[in-house]
């Protein structure tokens, strides 16, 4: 028992002394002066745990590092904030970049704060009040993000996914087959069984495979009417639909291709487990997948220009995406990519020759090089 006290007190002695060193960095961090003539400095923070936003924070670092300034990136395995906070005194950044965090408290005035929301983040769904700063700069990934920032009244402007193109690039050592491809997770895992969810998702079903389009009203429809969450509707069930049944139904065409399922969930349906080859790490397995199918099956229903739309395309797949066309407010690629709507379209598509596309323009626009350009350009123009 008294090993057990000493203890305790010992940790509440370190957190104190952690909790009083943390607080000398802010003051220190807060008093420095940065004279903005220097090459710029970045610091970027990550955490191990969150593989997608993890790779995401690497693949800006580097080309901050690409376009001629310094990237300070800080890795976090568990709670290691005072390292970071010494780092961030160390490196004096110009400016911060964040994924899904605004951490404004550990910069001081004058740093720029980029700020890139890729998810529904807990404090966007509360009513938690955020206070934006003079050089606090939000980019928005999607329409459905932008709903949630602008009832926090957070300004914003659009950043759609970008692509690695040090990762992701034409592989010709790989032969290109005659195969489509899908690289993703399941959706099934995020369906609750009750009789509303199962029977709103047969609805959908239904409109899916008719071809019609999942609108604003219809989304709000299906949600009264089963007493369901929009965001649920719409985040949720919808895509499960359009990708796990979309991706049955592709399995079920005949054609000259090979089908290949790649990722996490897809070993419960028995009807596609001769397709199913596993899970891809991250990077250049999935590069080298992409390298070798002449298409990339990419749907989903609120937006066409998805992470794996670019890899497949700098990789020289052409993506086949479900045609949302007519409900998103996206630049539309018709050259890069294929659009279905129906299983009939799919088969179509299979079945015709294989169409000429023209990547270029779609892949120049989208990458992390152009998306720290546009960031260094806000500071060009608001120093």
């Amino acid at each position: 028992d008294d090993i057990e006290k000493n203890f305790c007190i010992l940790l509440e002695q370190a957190q104190e002394m952690r909790k009083a060193l943390n607080l000398e960095y802010y003051k220190a961090i807060k008093e420095v002066k940065l004279d903005f003539s220097e090459p710029l400095r970045f610091y970027l923070i990550a955490n191990n745990n969150t593989k997608v936003m993890q790779n995401i924070s690497k693949a800006i670092a580097q080309a901050i590092s690409n376009e001629g300034y310094h990237a300070e990136l800080d890795m976090q395995y568990g709670i290691e904030d005072e390292e970071c906070l010494k780092n961030i005194l160390l490196t004096k950044p110009h400016a911060t970049v964040n994924i899904n965090a605004m951490r404004r408290f550990c910069i001081g005035d004058d740093v720029f704060n980029f700020v890139w929301f890729q998810d529904p983040m807990p404090f966007l769904l509360d009513t938690t009040e955020v206070t934006i700063h003079k050089r606090d700069f939000v980019f928005s990934l999607l329409p459905m993000l932008d709903r949630l920032l602008e009832k926090k009244n957070i300004p914003y402007q659009r950043q759609g996914f970008c692509v690695n193109e040090v990762v992701y690039k034409w592989n010709s050592n790989i032969k290109r087959e005659k195969k489509i491809v899908f690289i993703g997770s399941s959706y099934l895992k995020y369906i609750p069984y009750t009789q509303a969810t199962k029977s709103a998702v047969k609805e959908l079903e239904a409109m899916f495979i008719a071809g019609e389009n999942f609108t604003l009203d219809v989304v709000q429809n299906i949600a009264e009417r089963y007493k369901l969450d929009f965001h649920f509707v719409q985040n949720r069930l919808i895509p499960y639909v359009v990708r796990d049944i979309g991706l049955l139904e592709l399995c079920k065409i005949k054609s000259e291709y090979k089908i290949e399922i790649y990722g996490w969930g897809w070993e419960v349906y028995e009807e596609l487990q001769p397709y199913y080859k596993g899970v891809l790490q991250y990077g250049q397995e999935i590069a080298d997948v992409y390298s070798s199918a002449t298409f990339a099956f990419a749907p989903h229903q609120l937006y066409t220009l998805q992470q794996r739309v670019f890899e497949a395309s700098a990789c020289g797949a052409i993506p086949i995406v479900y045609d949302c066309r007519d409900t998103s407010d996206e630049i539309s690629y018709d050259e890069a990519l294929c659009y279905y709507k129906t299983t009939q379209d799919l088969e179509n598509i299979l079945k015709s020759d294989i169409p000429q596309k023209n990547f270029t323009k779609l892949l120049e626009n989208n990458t992390y090089n152009s998306f720290v350009r546009r960031i260094v350009g806000i500071i060009e123009g608001n120093k």
